[in-house]
């Protein structure tokens, strides 16, 4: 059996560890367009800064790969798929496949601005090739400036904010980090990271155009009129799904690639997809959207492989989970963070820097944001996950879940192990 797939991230790993799984023998190779072996995308703004080095970045050693008979083709970029011969074209080379998976992850999306395309020191901040270009471009003199304040533009400003003269994010949203805080929190968030570095938000404001001295930016102006001084433009507003291969391959896509849910097999019989590049099926609303988040990557990927080797693994429910610090002040969020409706009720608990915000649908807990108030994450996560009727717990849920003393929940959930 040969199996081939596109794409060398947290999905396109995951699916070819468990190939090899269930598969000793059968061929497997990974084209990716990277000149790196597979590394920790979430470390690129913790190598931005210093604090960990490239080698440290590694998912598996190189020597891995030839223990698991796992071929990596690096700097590959995939130009075509054709689905009758089953074969993918990739420069003056083809490969064969018997099983496909697709993980092309995503792409930065560049909003349309006056004079910013094409410029030397106008970047991305998405993956270990645009952050090393940033990192040669930022000093102590520079003068930054992202546009996002979503989380890659967050931790780009963070890393940026320990080596640049001076930081200003530009975000549309009123609001930091939208997707995954609510406005009481990132009011408070934004108070903490404004207090910590020197970082200098513009809210409810977009870059319109650029000015430049060649091929460089000198400034860019804001749509409110006003004009910030510029040495290092870093775009961050958010990322596409990368589905073009899929979509020439007349695979069906609806923004994303659309697949089985539980399978991970696409509108092809011997094409599987995971990752950013897939339309996710939330399970706390049933809504079809892009959750682009490492972990549901690396579940798809295992699913996609397990079922190309022939296996019999299947995707859970997916819903959001996210756990990441500024300045040493950590946020977990998970599920239905912006849920409206009159269905769904939240409590909130705030004191000093500590904040606790649980939302509820009926009897069932679909979400919650904690800052500096972690210490209960993995429970809340697995009452979601599990859908547990709060009824049959004892206690309060905002205080002590831990201590919850329940029978039936218990059996039902994963929390067995958490709770003995």
């Amino acid at each position: 059996m040969k199996y081939l797939i596109i794409g060398a991230s947290a999905a396109g790993l995951a699916c070819a560890e468990q190939i090899r799984k269930e598969d000793k023998n059968g061929s497997i190779t990974i084209l990716t367009k990277e000149k790196y072996l597979p590394y920790s995308r979430p470390l690129i703004s913790y190598y931005l800064k210093g604090v960990v080095k490239e080698r440290n970045m590694l998912l598996r050693k190189p020597s891995f790969y030839k223990e698991k008979g796992i071929e990596i083709v690096n700097s590959c970029e995939v130009r075509a798929i054709d689905t009758a011969s089953k074969t993918v074209k990739a420069g003056r080379k083809t490969y064969e496949y018997d099983k496909l998976c697709i993980c092309t992850g995503s792409k930065p999306f560049i909003p349309p601005m006056k004079n910013v395309q094409g410029k030397e020191n106008a970047l991305t901040f998405l993956d270990l090739e645009s952050t090393k270009a940033v990192k040669a471009q930022a000093n102590e003199n520079t003068r930054a400036v992202v546009i996002g304040a979503g989380l890659i533009g967050m931790k780009a400003a963070e890393g940026l904010s320990k080596i640049c003269r001076s930081v200003d994010v530009v975000e549309l949203s009123p609001r930091i980090l939208p997707s995954i805080l609510d406005a009481k929190s990132s009011k408070g968030v934004k108070k903490y990271i404004e207090e910590k570095g020197n970082i200098k938000f513009h809210l409810g404001d977009t870059v319109d155009q650029a000015k430049s001295r060649g091929k460089k930016i000198t400034a860019v102006v804001l749509s409110s009129g006003r004009e910030l001084k510029c040495d290092l433009l870093i775009v961050a507003v958010g990322v596409r799904p990368e589905t073009e291969l899929a979509e020439k391959a007349g695979i069906q896509v609806e923004r994303g690639i659309v697949t089985d849910f539980e399978t991970m097999q696409t509108s092809n019989s011997d094409i599987y997809a995971a990752g950013d590049c897939t339309v996710s099926n939330d399970m706390l609303d049933g809504s079809k959207k892009i959750i682009a988040l490492w972990v549901n990557a690396v579940q798809q990927g295992r699913v996609a492989g397990s079922r190309m080797a022939g296996g019999s693994e299947s995707l859970g429910g997916s819903f959001a989970v996210n756990a990441i610090d500024f300045y040493g002040l950590r946020i977990c969020t998970c599920g239905l963070i912006n849920a409206s409706g009159e269905q769904y009720r939240d409590v909130i608990k705030h004191n000093d820097d500590k904040y606790k915000r649980l939302i509820f649908e009926g009897n069932k807990l679909v979400g919650f944001v904690l800052i500096n108030s972690s210490e209960n994450a993995g429970i809340y996560t697995s009452l979601i996950e599990n859908q547990t009727d709060l009824t049959e717990l004892i206690g309060d849920i905002t205080e002590t879940p831990s201590l919850f003393m329940f029978e039936k929940a218990v059996r039902q959930s994963k929390l067995k192990g958490e709770l003995e």
